[in-house]
């Protein structure tokens, strides 16, 4: 196949495989110039080293690309993170938003309590998206990544471009691409797993400013 960003496979959840990913590093400059609004396709979430200690496992209800996180982003670099310590998550602030984040948010780790993903997404990104008075509460986070989420659907898009899960059929990392780019009129970062079996896509991430809007692809660390 030759590299990853040659072809991809798109798993469906029989899949089982180990896979080696880049690690994520912390930055400790607050400042931050764009988000990064990251999906993944659960399956090979499941797949990837950091879920290798964990019993993941993909929510029966969950039929959809789901929300990694929106990360406030500094070009060139990886993140800010953690800029407000006190500010602890609290589940009862957004326990009108539970059903919906269990279905496009959910936990994959059934070994750790339903809202700890939540609770390091707001402690690590969500405490510097905060600056902006869209995101200023934990309630404005969650709800406000929610709406971002059906304005820039994921599923759609590669359904229209006749992108399909599969264990299988091979598709093009410019399929993924495309399929971004005619409905959303912006080119996406698309990653993916390489494994055994193949390289399966893992997340697709769009660039958004401040005020929400796409930027396209942004130098990112």
């Amino acid at each position: 196949i030759g590299t990853l960003w040659l072809c991809c496979l798109l798993a469906t959840a029989s899949s089982d495989t180990k896979d080696i990913l880049v690690n994520r590093h912390h930055s400790h400059d607050h400042s931050w110039d764009y988000l990064l609004f990251v999906r993944e396709w659960p399956v090979v979430a499941c797949m990837a080293p950091d879920a290798q200690s964990h019993d993941c496992s993909v929510p029966p209800a969950v039929r959809n690309w789901t929300i990694h996180g929106i990360w406030p982003t500094k070009e060139n670099t990886e993140g800010p993170n953690y800029c407000d310590d006190e500010d602890k998550f609290d589940a009862q602030k957004i326990k009108s938003l539970i059903p919906q984040l269990n279905i496009f948010w959910p936990n994959l780790y059934v070994d750790e309590i339903p809202t700890s993903f939540w609770e390091h997404e707001w402690t690590k990104h969500g405490t510097c998206a905060k600056s902006l008075p869209a995101f200023g509460s934990q309630y404005k986070f969650f709800s406000k990544t929610l709406s971002l989420n059906k304005k820039f659907d994921i599923d759609s898009a590669l359904f229209n471009g006749n992108i399909i899960p599969s264990d299988s059929k091979q598709y093009m990392l410019e399929d993924f691409k495309n399929a971004i780019m005619r409905q959303y009129n912006t080119e996406p970062i698309v990653n993916c797993l390489q494994s055994n079996n193949g390289q399966y896509v893992f997340d697709i991430r769009i660039c958004l400013d401040k005020q929400f809007q796409k930027l396209g692809v942004v130098a990112t660390y």
